[in-house]
């Protein structure tokens, strides 16, 4: 998850890609951000959204609906206007996954964590030369009551 102002960004791995670990991913991402946001924004993969019309409502959308988030879904196969976590996938890969290797499941979720530590921290020219944290320390001075 990756928070549209600050480009900070929330990452997790689970065993399996389902409506559950989603719905799990993103009570997660609440908790490390310190908040929860307006709109989350997604694909229409199938952890996300239900293929076919149903009367049923998909796990996630109980989820934002319990906690007064707006769901908004990209169009069908336009990954580009979710480029910020695509390009984020990409860094990801380049970064981690190319380059390291996993002895167990705890091990990944340790060596993630400190990768997503480092990545925070890391400056970007879209935000200025700052990194995602400075940023965001930024926003929030700047909505403090002075």
């Amino acid at each position: 998850m990756i928070d549209e102002a600050s480009r900070e960004r929330f990452i997790y791995p689970f065993k399996e890609q389902s409506s559950y670990s989603t719905v799990e991913f993103v009570k997660m991402a609440i908790d490390y951000f310190g908040y929860q946001p307006e709109i989350i924004q997604t694909d229409n993969g199938f952890e996300f959204t239900h293929f076919k019309e149903t009367k049923k409502i998909h796990p996630f959308d109980i989820l934002c609906n319990e906690l007064g988030i707006k769901h908004h879904l990209i169009r069908p196969r336009t990954p580009r206007h979710n480029g910020k976590v695509e390009r984020s996938h990409r860094n990801d890969n380049e970064r981690f996954y190319k380059y390291l290797s996993f002895y167990s499941y705890d091990d990944l979720k340790l060596q993630m964590k400190r990768y997503l530590y480092k990545s925070n921290r890391l400056s970007m020219q879209t935000l200025n030369w700052l990194t995602p944290i400075e940023k965001r320390k930024n926003l929030l001075f700047m909505a403090s009551p002075q």
